[in-house]
C-alpha cells in the first residue's frame, strides 16, 4: 500500500482505499484487542461505532474529481456495477480504471448499453495473469471489453505489485491525455476578446 502512496504523489494523487463493509468497530472486540496489552476487562454487551475518519462509499467519492480506479478481482465485477448504476456521475469523474485480473463481465452487466461498452473501450485497460512480458497484449476468447496487457505474472497473487508500477504509467498518461484536451477546449479570455465585450455594452 506504501509503493501506492508514492506513486501516486508522483502524479500529484492521493488514494482512497475503498472498504465499505467495514466502516464500524465493534466495542467489545477492540476493547478486548486493547486489554490484551492493558490487562483491562473486555465489554460485556456488543456496541458499533463508527470508525473515526470513516464515511460511507458516496461520502468519500462524492466531492473527487479526476478519479482513477485500480480494481483487482471481484472489485472490477463491483466497478462496473457502480457504472452502470450511476452512469453519467461515474463518466464525468473517472479519467480511466485499470482491472487486474478483473471478474467484470461487460456484455452482461451493461445490458448491451453501447455507451457504457464504448467507454470501457475508452478509458479502461486490464491486466492479467499470463507468461507474457509485462505490458504485452493478451488475447482473451472470454471477453473483449477493454485493452487486455499481461501483468507480467502467471500468479494471481502476485499480479497486483507486479504491475503496479505500469499501472500508474498508465494513469497518468491517461490524466494528461484528459487535462490536455480539457486545457484544448476551455474557452480563453484574451484583451480582444474582453474589449469587444466592453464595446458591446
Amino acid at each position: 500500500m506504501y509503493c501506492c502512496w508514492n506513486l501516486a504523489a508522483e502524479i500529484h494523487g492521493g488514494v482512497i482505499v475503498l472498504n465499505p463493509n467495514d466502516n464500524f468497530v465493534d466495542l467489545k472486540t477492540e476493547k478486548e484487542r486493547l486489554s490484551f496489552s492493558t490487562r483491562e476487562e473486555s465489554l460485556t454487551s456488543t456496541q458499533s461505532i463508527p470508525k473515526r475518519g470513516s464515511s460511507s462509499p458516496e461520502e468519500h467519492t462524492s466531492t473527487a474529481m479526476n478519479v482513477a480506479f485500480i480494481a483487482h478481482g471481484y472489485g472490477g465485477l463491483v466497478f462496473v456495477d457502480l457504472l452502470v448504476q450511476r452512469k453519467q456521475e461515474v463518466m464525468n469523474k473517472v479519467y480511466s480504471v485499470a482491472f487486474i485480473d478483473s471478474m467484470h463481465n461487460t456484455q452482461h452487466q451493461t445490458r448491451g448499453d453501447p455507451q457504457i461498452q464504448e467507454w470501457i473501450q475508452k478509458y479502461c485497460r486490464e491486466w492479467v495473469s499470463n507468461s507474457k512480458p509485462l505490458d504485452k497484449a493478451v488475447g482473451s476468447l472470454m471477453k473483449v471489453s477493454c485493452p487486455t496487457v499481461s501483468a507480467g505474472t502467471e500468479k494471481y497473487g502476485l499480479a497486483p505489485s507486479c504491475c503496479l508500477h505500469a499501472i500508474f504509467k498508465y494513469l497518468k498518461s491517461m490524466l494528461k491525455a484528459k487535462t490536455t484536451t480539457a486545457f484544448r477546449y476551455s474557452p480563453v479570455a484574451t484583451r480582444s476578446s474582453t474589449s469587444k465585450k466592453r464595446g458591446n455594452k
